[in-house]
This record gives C-alpha cells, structure tokens and sequence, in this order.
C-alpha cells in the first residue's frame, strides 16, 4: 500500500518537473559606490542632512552613512522610498 502511494507521488514530481519552464535567471549588477554616490549627490542637491533623510525614509542615519559610504546597499523598498522623497526615480539612485 506505501509502496504504491510512494510511486505515485514520485509520478507526481516527476510530471510537474517536466512540466515546469525553467526560469530566466535575472542578474543585477549594481556598483555599491555608485548607488551610494548617487544618493549622496541627490541628498547635497535637496539640501538634506543624512539624519533627515534618514527620518523620512523610516531608517537609522546610519544605514543612510553606510549605503553612502558604499558598505552597504539599499533594499528595493528603501530605494524606492529613497528616490521618493530625493525626488527622482529609482533607476537615477542605481545608474552608474
């Protein structure tokens, strides 16, 4: 009786890994300096401190010095919500 409930589930896997596409590998390279550059240059041109950009975006100052810095990279949500309120679109803060 398992015997034969395990060949269909084996059955069943194998179907749906035929079945399935495989999918497209998507790659993104972005420079870590680049997109820290970026906001840096957007937030002298705002006239904003690190501090209040920080506020506004709901992040710590620094996490706004680190991305800067280029230790650290924005999520998409803060990249989002960084350009949101830098005023500009989001491919702007990861263009090299």
């Amino acid at each position: 009786m398992y015997k034969s409930r395990i060949r269909r589930l084996e059955e069943r896997v194998d179907a749906l890994e035929k079945k399935s596409a495989p999918r497209p590998v998507v790659e993104i390279n972005i420079s870590g300096m680049s997109v820290g550059e970026n906001i840096k240059a957007k937030r002298h041109a705002a006239s904003m401190t690190q501090e209040e950009l920080a506020i506004a975006v709901g992040s710590g100052q620094s996490m706004i010095a680190q991305i800067e810095q280029g230790s650290k990279i924005p999520n998409l949500i803060l990249g989002r919500d960084t350009a949101r309120v830098l005023q500009c679109d989001l491919e702007e803060l990861v263009k090299e």
